[in-house]
């Protein structure tokens, strides 16, 4: 098999259209690499960084006030919970008596005006409202078991 004369490449002929876009854009580069009025809008914007977050932080300092605050309402929070616990424990045991359903209202009541929250307010109503019904219901069952 003989093979024949083949046709060159041609060489590396670039077109025009090539060249002058790799003209414009080598252009465009080098104003980045040589810096000007780019290099000092970066500084700045890293100064405004750097001021954004000392403002941020400055946020996050908390104030004593609301420190002890928060404390005396995660205390108030275990107490309401452990109440209602010691509640569900008695109640599922089978030994709830009045007793430990005023003890869990008079919780709510007295903590109820200690709060801010409308939704938490709201829960705290509920369960209010529940004790003085199940309070209600176990006064009507001593009242039929004395008869």
């Amino acid at each position: 098999m003989k093979v024949g004369e083949t046709k060159g490449s041609g060489g590396t002929a670039k077109s025009k259209k090539a060249s002058s876009a790799q003209a414009g854009s080598s252009a465009d580069f080098s104003q980045y690499v040589h810096g000007g009025a780019s290099e000092t809008s970066g500084a700045q914007a890293t100064q405004s960084i750097a001021q954004l977050d000392a403002l941020l932080a400055a946020q996050e300092i908390e104030d004593p006030a609301q420190r002890s605050a928060r404390k005396r309402a995660y205390v108030r929070a275990d107490t309401i919970l452990d109440k209602l616990e010691e509640v569900r424990i008695k109640m599922l045991g089978g030994n709830l008596t009045v007793g430990h359903m005023i003890d869990v209202a008079d919780v709510v009541a007295f903590h109820r005006d200690k709060i801010d929250d409308p939704k938490l307010t709201a829960i705290m109503d509920e369960i209010d409202l529940r004790a003085q019904v199940e309070i209600a219901k176990l006064r009507v069952a001593l009242d039929q078991a004395s008869l």
